[in-house]
């Protein structure tokens, strides 16, 4: 025996179907709401988030006769550079510190240190190009000129 419901009807005259996964339509969620409207908030907290919100938090400084608002960061390095200037060694340290992660120094940044191809090299590089059909290109100095450390491993021929 086939059991038949008869969907409910609706006050519009209209008959849609309740059951699992559909409930009447007068307590369905509305668009844009939320069904736990007190639960957990988006985005995760991690210490990165926890320090930057603390450092945003604005104080009120005062600077001779006057008061102005800024943000906790802007105290403590305001603070770290006025320290420094009294002659706050460790403040001073820090500062110089700061000033270099940050790059700010003016210091050209240190150049990676490229040591020279031993022979041992230049005849791994050679049996590559060998291989792959291309010559192998003696290495040259930033005028275009070859490099004289090199001038050994090279054929030079005269025009």
């Amino acid at each position: 025996m086939s059991k038949q419901t008869r969907p409910p009807s609706q006050p519009n005259g209209s008959h849609s179907a309740v059951g699992y996964g559909n409930p009447p339509v007068h307590t369905r969620f509305k668009p844009g709401q939320s069904g736990n409207p007190k639960g957990r908030r988006k985005g995760q907290r991690n210490i990165r988030t926890v320090v930057n919100e603390a450092l945003n938090q604005p104080i009120t400084i005062r600077e001779g006769n006057r008061t102005r608002k800024t943000t906790k960061l802007d105290g403590v390095i305001m603070t770290m550079v006025n320290d420094a200037l009294k002659g706050d060694a460790k403040a001073l340290a820090s500062l110089i510190t700061l000033l270099r992660s940050l790059g700010m120094t003016g210091e050209p940044p240190e150049a990676p240190i490229q040591e020279p191809f031993t022979a041992d090299d230049q005849g791994l590089i050679a049996d590559y190009f060998r291989r792959h059909g291309s010559t192998l290109q003696q290495p040259t100095d930033i005028d275009g000129k070859e490099n004289p450390a090199d001038s050994t491993h090279s054929k030079k021929t005269k025009p």
